[in-house]
Formats: C-alpha cells, sequence, structure tokens
C-alpha cells in the first residue's frame, strides 16, 4: 500500500473508511475503501471481493472499476482499489440540481446508464440488492442473481414490497424494483413512498390505481415513454417484473441523438 498517498477521508462506517487517494504507479486518483477484518465481516467483505472480480471480467462503461485488492500484513483490514467518480454520487449531484431533480433528457439519459450497467451486472450471474442514488456502484450486498434471500437489506424507500415480508425473495427481481424508484426520483426529486408495506398509504394508493393514475392525480408532468417505463418496473408482484434484458429493449432505454451524460 506504500504506492498509495491519502488525499482526504471520504466516508466512514462502523467497520472501516472509504479513501480517497494517489496511486503514484498508475499516477491518477483512486478510491480505496478500507474494512475491517472480523468474524462479523469476512463473509460479506468476501463476497463483496468475489463480486467485483466476477464483474471487472466483464469491463463494463457502466460498471466502476475495480483495480484489486490487497489484505494487510497484520490481516485486520482489507483493502478495495476503486474508481475515483470525481462528480460524487448521484444522490449528491442531484442536490445540486434545481428541485433536486433532472431535466427529462438528464434522467433518460443517466437511466440508460445505470439500467445498461444493472444489465451488465445480472448478466454476470450476480445481483446489487442495494441499488440507489447513493450506492450505485457499491457491491456490498452483491449476491448470486438466482439466490432468494429472506433478510431485508437497503434504504426503505427503495425496497422491493417482498422485502418487507417475512417470506424469501428474489434477489434479481428486487433489482428491477430498486431501479424503478431510481427513476422516479431523477424524475421528480423525492421519494415515491416512504416504505412499499401495506402500513405505507402511497404504495397502498399506488397497489390500487397503478403508476399512471398516480402520475395524473398528483398533476405531475412527466413524458410518457418514462411513464410506462416506471409501469414497466413498479409492479408489486416480483413474479410480473421484466428481466433487464427485456428493459433494455423498451422505447425508453433506446439513445437519443445527443450521446451519453457523464455521471463519473
Amino acid at each position: 500500500m506504500q504506492r498509495f498517498v491519502k488525499t482526504s477521508t471520504l466516508a466512514t462506517t462502523s467497520d472501516g473508511a472509504v479513501l480517497l487517494a494517489y496511486d503514484t504507479d498508475r499516477a491518477t486518483t483512486c478510491v480505496i475503501k478500507r474494512m475491517r477484518l472480523s468474524r462479523s465481516t469476512h463473509a460479506a467483505i468476501a463476497s463483496e471481493v468475489r463480486a467485483y472480480d466476477v464483474l471487472h471480467a466483464k469491463a463494463s462503461d457502466h460498471i466502476l472499476r475495480c483495480y484489486g485488492s490487497h489484505m494487510d500484513r497484520k490481516r485486520t483490514h482489507h483493502y478495495l482499489l476503486l474508481e475515483h467518480c470525481a462528480k460524487g454520487d448521484l444522490y449528491n449531484h442531484l442536490q445540486d440540481l434545481p428541485m433536486h431533480k433532472c431535466t427529462p433528457e438528464l434522467a433518460q439519459q443517466y437511466f440508460m446508464q445505470i439500467a445498461r450497467g444493472l444489465a451488465a451486472i445480472h448478466s454476470c450471474d450476480l445481483a446489487h440488492r442495494d441499488l440507489s442514488l447513493e450506492n450505485i456502484g457499491d457491491f456490498g450486498l452483491a449476491t448470486p442473481l438466482a439466490a432468494t434471500a429472506t433478510h431485508a437489506v437497503g434504504k426503505s424507500y427503495y425496497m422491493a414490497p417482498e422485502m418487507h415480508t417475512s417470506g424469501d425473495y428474489s434477489a434479481a427481481t428486487v433489482d428491477v424494483w430498486s431501479l424503478g424508484i431510481v427513476l422516479w426520483m431523477l424524475l421528480t426529486g423525492v421519494t415515491l413512498v416512504e416504505s412499499s408495506s401495506e402500513a405505507d398509504e402511497v404504495f397502498g394508493f399506488l397497489q390500487r390505481v397503478g403508476i399512471r393514475t398516480l402520475v395524473r392525480a398528483w398533476g405531475l408532468a412527466l413524458p410518457s415513454d418514462a411513464v410506462e417505463m416506471l409501469a414497466l418496473l413498479l409492479v408489486a408482484d416480483p413474479a410480473l417484473r421484466p428481466s433487464m434484458a427485456t428493459v433494455l429493449q423498451h422505447p425508453y432505454c433506446q439513445p437519443r441523438t445527443t450521446g451519453d451524460v457523464s455521471s463519473r
């Protein structure tokens, strides 16, 4: 780790920190995710490292690059060396925009890039499980795509309805719901629900009338193709949600005449 010169601390957690550093070998800035090794964190760290190894082989333009991992000599910490996205996370970027939301054109550009990245992840037989504006490039909760899980993870307002129940859920289909919430927030700048559970009044309304009627009832001026995409993704029954391959075929995911807007 002597080749890295720390420049700042981007974030701290109970089990480590995220550092900004200069890589003297590569002559570039990178991010170092430092994680404390313990009985409670060992399995999660190993899973995240495996996920980055698999994704590194995919080499998608829309997936955060991992340059390697390293364990210190005392075996007390594990380090992930990650690509630095100079503009920060997408949530903070939205906070700098008028009304904390994107223009329709910018929202579509960002959504296409996120959808392509998620499709690439799924094509590697991995599910993200913690997709959000704040956490698009972090794979700490990634799991095999075909896996079923029982523990609810992530932020409540991004979580799929089935994650609020006591049963198993499909890791693949919860990603699709979360992608719909990401699109909603890009377009509106606000959360759709506090929790996609029966106790949430807005979620109950959404279940009764659907997203198209909700958009009209709230007087929102959203592009029709964006609303159709929301209707495709935000389906309470996970069995009726599309695969990411189907999502990418939707007209809303087709490129316009302008190029991609860089989010890195």
